[in-house]
């Protein structure tokens, strides 16, 4: 069974908490399954010319035409209108030709320069207006580079961000575990194009029992940490992806776990025993000090965190209730935390793996639904509760920065496989396939660099 940070039961086993026997039916079975029932709101059309070059950078050209059309694409904020063959590109743009194809922006892309310093200069045109909006030149590495598809997913998103006002979600990572044997898991880190997959640590590669768990990017993108029983027990450790070099944050106590970073990256939050149950603390991580008790959970265990987007609230995950629930706590007020989850008395409740929308209006978690884990998100309040898949079962969801698309780790299509959702529109892909992937976690903008 998964669970975001840590799989949950696993968790509360360890620490001598049963939490249930069996499965409950279903906790709302009167809610709108906006799972099912997504409406398609307008897309603006976008026509993307192909990018233009001299013979000697042709090949270069296109693997960046790939890159952007797939990015617009990705970012489900456009309809993506086909250049029909025929149709003439070059010379002055024809803004009457495009508007007939049902265009409201035009991209129009050159890349220039040598193969050493190659730049790529992109146009967005507005389509209604008759008129440029924005244009920019971009120095890009070498397009043998491995930096270069992410300085291309950099372009996507600024073009996103010219038409939409909002950030695009192209120059990111996703972080996970993956199975790599049925006994043993080790860190994996994805583009979110799904491209650029990379292992990160290789701990099962000598030991066939190895275990690593609760893994998150920091918000620019360079840092991971996660957690590890290589030393024999529950360790938090965080990897530096830039020089390799990998620090112990927490092996005190019997268990060391769910770790998170705080949204301006300095601090991380994370569960370890206090006594005989899990409490949440706070370590400052550069440098290394400074650790302070966060809850002080009276019943039950508390464990696994996300930041409000401004730092001053978590939802958590507790068990005052006997199963986990999900409550927001407010840490400049104090006070108890309030539970957003839906509980009623006498169900078997389970709702686990809570995560912060970066625009801080919505909470996304897992729950049972019909027998089976589903994805759900709430305002911070525990009002307008959606349940955003219907299908499978489908755990532990991670908010993209623009706070519109969700990935999550699920079955609902018949096999394993790392999700992104698209939670306007409803609109699914996966970003792995068939491999055990699990406890996804989005990175914000990576920097360059990272």
């Amino acid at each position: 069974m998964m669970g975001r940070k840590l799989a949950t039961v696993g968790l509360l086993v360890l620490t001598g908490v049963v939490v249930f026997a069996g499965v409950g039916r279903a906790q709302d079975p009167g809610d709108v399954r906006v799972g099912i029932t997504y409406t398609p709101g307008y897309l603006p059309g976008l026509v993307m010319t192909p990018v233009e070059s001299d013979g000697a950078l042709a090949d270069y050209a296109a693997q960046a035409d790939s890159i952007l059309r797939r990015d617009l694409d990705y970012a489900d904020r456009f309809q993506i209108i086909p250049v029909p063959d025929d149709l003439p590109t070059d010379g002055p743009v024809n803004y009457g030709l495009w508007n007939q194809l049902g265009a409201v922006w035009l991209v129009v892309s050159e890349l220039t320069g040598t193969a050493a310093q190659p730049v790529l200069r992109v146009s967005l045109h507005d389509v209604v207006f008759s008129e440029l909006k924005e244009v920019k030149a971009f120095s890009l590495p070498r397009p043998t580079d491995s930096d270069f598809r992410m300085a291309v997913h950099r372009v996507s998103d600024e073009v996103v961000t010219w038409a939409t006002g909002e950030p695009g979600i192209a120059a990111t990572r996703i972080v996970f575990r993956r199975m790599v044997t049925p006994t043993a898991s080790d860190l994996f880190l994805i583009d979110s194009d799904g491209y650029g997959l990379r292992r990160l640590t290789h701990e099962a590669a000598t030991n066939d029992s190895a275990i690593v768990m609760s893994p998150e990017l920091s918000p620019n993108g360079r840092f991971v940490v996660y957690v590890s029983y290589k030393s024999g027990k529950p360790v938090i450790y965080e990897i530096d992806l830039v020089t390799g070099a990998e620090v112990v944050i927490s092996d005190i106590g019997r268990i060391n776990v769910t770790p998170v970073y705080s949204p301006d990256g300095r601090r991380i939050l994370f569960g370890r025993t206090e006594d005989d149950h899990t409490e949440l603390f706070e370590i400052q991580r550069d440098p290394l000090c400074c650790t302070r008790r966060v809850t002080y959970t009276s019943t039950g265990e508390t464990l696994g965190g996300s930041y409000s987007p401004d730092g001053r609230s978590l939802a958590i995950t507790s068990t005052p209730l006997g199963n986990p629930q999900i409550y927001v706590l407010d840490l400049q007020r104090g006070g108890d935390p309030a539970i957003v989850s839906r509980y009623v008395f006498g169900e078997r409740g389970y709702a686990t793996s809570p995560h912060w929308s970066p625009r801080g209006d919505r909470i996304a978690y897992h729950t049972w639904v019909d027998s089976w884990f589903q994805i759900v998100t709430v305002n911070p309040d525990g009002t307008d509760r959606r349940v955003m898949t219907s299908r499978g079962s489908n755990e532990d969801p991670s908010w993209a920065p623009d706070g519109r698309h969700l990935v999550f780790a699920g079955t609902l299509r018949g096999y394993y496989a790392l999700w992104v959702l698209d939670t306007v529109s409803g609109r699914l892909r996966s970003i792995t396939v068939n491999q055990v992937d699990q406890l996804p976690h989005w990175s914000g903008p990576v920097a360059p660099g990272s």
